[in-house]
C-alpha cells in the first residue's frame, strides 16, 4: 500500500486506476438499484439493466442514421426490456452521472409516467469519445439512446429533442473537450 509521501510506480496507479473504475461501476449499478427500489416503492413497475458495454457514437463511426448513447444488454435481460419497451413511449427521462478516471459512469431512467414505467440503464464509456457525438447532437438537435444485445439484434432507440443532460458538460467534466 502507498502511504503519504511514497512515489507510486507506473503499476501501482495502474492498480489504483482500475480499482476506482471497478469501484465507480460498483457504485453506478447500487444506485441504479436504489433508484428502482425508490420508483417500486411509488408504484411503479421497473426494469434495470446493467450494460455490458456502452459507447458513444458519432455518425463518423460509418451510419448516418445510427448515432448517440449505445448500450449493450446481455440477452437475459433482452425480453424484460422489450416487454416495457413495447408497452410505453418514455417521454421523459433523467440522467444521473459520476466521473472517474476519464470514465463517465451513468444510470439512464427512462419514464412513461402514463402507465407508470421505467427502464433504468446503468452503463460506462470513455470521455474522450464525447465529442463526436456532441457535435452530432449539436447537428442533427437530437440524440438517441440505442439498446441492443450481444448478437448486434437491436431491441430499441428512445429519441430525445432536449439531449444536453445526456452528455458530459465540457465545462464541468475533466477530460471531456468541447
Amino acid at each position: 500500500m502507498t502511504e503519504i509521501g511514497d512515489e507510486e510506480t507506473p503499476d501501482q496507479a495502474v492498480k489504483i486506476s482500475k480499482s476506482a473504475v471497478k469501484n465507480a461501476w460498483q457504485q453506478t449499478n447500487d444506485e441504479m438499484e436504489l433508484l428502482a427500489e425508490t420508483r417500486r416503492e411509488d408504484g411503479w413497475e421497473t426494469v434495470s439493466i446493467p450494460a455490458v458495454d456502452t459507447a458513444t457514437v458519432s455518425r463518423d463511426a460509418g451510419r448516418e442514421d445510427w448515432f448517440g448513447i449505445v448500450h449493450v444488454i446481455p440477452g437475459n435481460y433482452a425480453d424484460a426490456f422489450t416487454d416495457a419497451f413495447e408497452r410505453g413511449t418514455f417521454p421523459q427521462y433523467e440522467v444521473y452521472r459520476n466521473v472517474v478516471d476519464g470514465f463517465a459512469f451513468q444510470v439512464t431512467e427512462l419514464l412513461d409516467p402514463e402507465i407508470e414505467t421505467a427502464i433504468l440503464l446503468a452503463g460506462q464509456y470513455e470521455l474522450r469519445y464525447v465529442p463526436g457525438m456532441r457535435s452530432t447532437a449539436h447537428e442533427e438537435d437530437m440524440l438517441y439512446t440505442h439498446v441492443k444485445t450481444l448478437d448486434g439484434t437491436v431491441l430499441g432507440s428512445f429519441r430525445h429533442d432536449e439531449f444536453e443532460p445526456l452528455m458530459p458538460s465540457p465545462d464541468r467534466t475533466p477530460g471531456v473537450d468541447r
